[in-house]
């Protein structure tokens, strides 16, 4: 099973405290070097787990205050003026996905992406679990470009992986359609040859409409798609 990265164990310990109301909405949170000695991470460490958190609505930065806990009724996880809709399991309880394998290779750009993408890339593959099962085949694409570097441990959601990485979308659109597992397929997700899987590319855009990022994901899991959370 693949490791849990510093960060998420950080990003974990920054969730409870708000969800528990240990930090209720307005309170100032210390600087990133004071959390990071709070933690014993790394301040660079620390960054990213309060990038994550406040991808999710639940950190505001506001310049002179420092970062404050922000009402989580008003948080958005997508960006401003995005189409993204939302996976959950078919009675609309959350999902609750974690990375099986990941790898993370440096390639040109393949069919079907060189119509969005120039020069070399970082793709990064995942097989990700729901409830101890294999649960979906994930590809992520995006131009060496736009963030040289790049490891692995990524978050798992799409918007949450973007604002780690530094990635400002301007937009985010969503293209579903079916298609048959093929046999490679099949073995990774350790489902029947022929499976129907219901795949969703994500494709972030910037203001001038330049692709920065684009996530593939095959599902074989029981999932429901909608265009809003909870409905």
């Amino acid at each position: 099973m693949a490791r849990v990265p510093l960060y998420k164990k950080a990003e974990t310990e920054l969730l409870r405290r708000i969800r528990s109301g240990s930090w209720p909405v307005g309170t100032r949170i210390g600087n990133e070097f004071e959390l990071a000695e709070e933690f014993g991470v790394s301040q660079g460490t620390m960054r990213r787990a309060l990038m994550s958190v406040e991808a999710m609505g639940l950190l505001h930065r506001k310049p002179g205050r420092g970062t404050v806990v922000a009402d989580p009724g008003a948080a958005q996880t997508a960006p401003t003026g995005s189409a993204i809709g939302f996976l959950t399991q078919p009675d609309g309880a959350p999902l609750d996905l974690e990375v099986f394998r990941a790898r993370l290779l440096s390639r040109m750009p393949e069919a079907g992406e060189a119509d969005i993408f120039t020069g070399r890339l970082h793709a990064l593959s995942r097989t990700l679990k729901s409830a101890g099962e294999r649960f979906a085949l994930e590809d992520i694409t995006l131009p060496r470009s736009v963030r040289p570097e790049m490891d692995e441990d990524q978050p798992i959601e799409f918007p949450d992986l973007l604002a780690a990485l530094g990635l400002a979308a301007d937009r985010i659109e969503d293209r579903l359609h079916a298609e048959m597992t093929s046999m490679g397929d099949s073995v990774a997700l350790s489902c029947d040859r022929h499976t129907a899987l219901l795949c969703l590319t994500r494709t972030a855009l910037a203001a001038d409409g330049r692709a920065l990022a684009r996530q593939v994901l095959r599902i074989a899991g029981p999932v429901r798609f909608s265009t809003a959370p909870g409905t």
